[in-house]
């Protein structure tokens, strides 16, 4: 076989693979990429959101670390490629920004590279901004695929979808500064075109993808979080940009940079020294609220090791609240929080089941007031009893949980938001109100409370165990 026979069946192999997969489409088309192992865990999540293994999808990432280019431009390319028929839309908190997006993946559909891998998706050859007969559309706002059904149109936050149906929705970047993420006024305008809009244009096997940094933590994603992912159904792929230990599918060690060859831990460091809470949600993926009011500003990731006092809260929740069980340890003057259970709609015969297997023989749940549940638990050598709590119980709870430094399981996401969210009630100047608390994303909390507020007899001594 001649060099270049060999140089041609190489390359026929490049082509057939870029068609069967996102990733080597990107370095088919895009030679000079720079792959990092990241991106290859978010070409990974792609692939299998391109073959519809994932319906939505949330991809959390620090800006400029490659998040847009394989995302905004490379996927949609792709996705036209291996199907010309879809309708896809792609959002952005600006028509400008997403109009930039539409016309990078014109672009990359008339490279010479692209037609090689996928040559039945092409585009006018002319700029067409209105429908005529037998031509195509072209432009910055929509371009169809020729000889095809398919489209990609862009459209800023806020701008109308009217009549246009969609396979497959992307989103990136629905905020744009610190200044929108911090006004409630712009969150409620996000959140309304999001549920009255961009949802209204999707149906039963539409695909959902949403990509940004993190502003706030009730930025758009964090209210579809709250809001939308009740029975987990979201895939969420959050990488902050110096390694947490929160994921499990991270292989980092905790303190090392997500992409150090372009930026590296000293810068990473320098920018958190310079705005601590900005890093946070930008870089780290975990927005923190203003600390003023919350109700536990002192919490942190941490796990306990060695002995400890275990006991566990549940709250089994009434519709439309879910059932909650968090596990509650002490060592010393640390508490130690890690949630087993939150979800709606829990089935009896599913509690009789899963509760019992969590829960180590012997050891106590203090439970809310629902004593058939509690007998059922009970004769299944669960240790159920009912939490007796009087006047003022609450507030005493919360006030003995705020003499601990409290550590919180990586794991446990939703109490994580809970705390985040827990704050006081404030009053006409914006001044926390003691004793008044926040009533929503407190299942968690109600469940640790469970525990720690003493019952009217022992108000004047804590139930709270010492350390074992």
């Amino acid at each position: 076989m001649s060099k270049s026979d060999l140089l041609r069946m190489l390359s026929e192999k490049r082509k057939r693979q870029a068609e069967g997969n996102f990733l080597e489409f990107v370095t088919y088309t895009m030679p000079t990429y720079q792959v990092n192992w990241h991106h290859e865990l978010l070409a990974q999540k792609l692939q299998e959101f391109a073959e519809g293994k994932i319906k939505k999808l949330m991809v959390f990432m620090p800006p400029q670390h490659g998040k847009s280019e394989l995302v905004s431009r490379r996927l949609p390319a792709y996705l036209l490629g291996i199907k010309p028929t879809l309708k896809v839309i792609g959002c952005s908190y600006s028509a400008d920004l997403a109009g930039s997006f539409n016309r990078d993946v014109q672009r990359i559909i008339d490279d010479e590279a692209y037609a090689n891998v996928f040559p039945d998706t092409t585009l006018n050859s002319s700029n067409v901004k209105t429908s005529a007969k037998g031509s195509y559309l072209r432009n910055s706002d929509i371009f169809e695929v020729v000889g095809h059904k398919g489209f990609y149109k862009s459209v800023g936050l806020g701008g109308s979808l009217t009549g246009t149906p969609a396979d497959i929705g992307i989103i990136d970047d629905p905020v744009k500064d610190a200044v929108e993420a911090d006004s409630p006024t712009y969150r409620a305008r996000a959140w309304d075109w999001f549920t009255n809009v961009f949802m209204t244009r999707l149906h039963n096997d539409s695909q959902i993808l949403v990509t940004q940094t993190r502003w706030h933590d009730d930025d758009l994603s964090g209210r579809i979080i709250s809001k939308m992912n009740k029975d987990n159904d979201w895939t969420i792929l959050s990488l902050p940009a110096i390694c947490d230990g929160r994921s499990d599918i991270d292989p980092r060690q905790v303190g090392e940079a997500l992409w150090p060859e372009k930026h590296s831990l000293k810068r990473l460091k320098e920018v958190e020294d310079s705005n601590p809470r900005a890093f946070h949600a930008l870089y780290q993926q975990d927005p923190q609220p203003f600390k003023g009011g919350m109700v536990f500003p002192n919490w942190q990731i941490g796990t306990y090791e060695g002995k400890a006092k275990v006991a566990f809260g549940l709250d089994f929740g009434y519709s439309p609240d879910p059932l909650a069980l968090i596990e509650v340890a002490i060592q010393g003057n640390s508490l130690y929080l890690k949630e087993h259970l939150y979800k709606q709609k829990m089935e009896v015969d599913d509690m009789q089941r899963i509760i019992p297997e969590i829960i180590p023989r012997g050891v106590e749940v203090f439970c809310d007031h629902r004593q058939e549940l509690i007998n059922m638990l009970f004769k299944r050598n669960v240790n159920a009893k009912q939490a007796t709590k009087g006047k003022d119980s609450i507030d005493l709870g919360i006030k003995t949980i705020q003499k601990f430094t409290i550590f919180v399981h990586p794991d446990s996401h939703n109490l994580k938001r809970e705390l985040k969210a827990y704050r006081y009630k404030e009053d006409k100047d914006g001044n926390p109100i003691g004793g008044k608390y926040s009533e929503s994303m407190n299942h968690l909390i109600d469940s640790c409370l469970l525990y720690t507020s003493p019952s009217p007899r022992d108000r004047q001594k804590s139930r709270m165990p010492s350390s074992a």
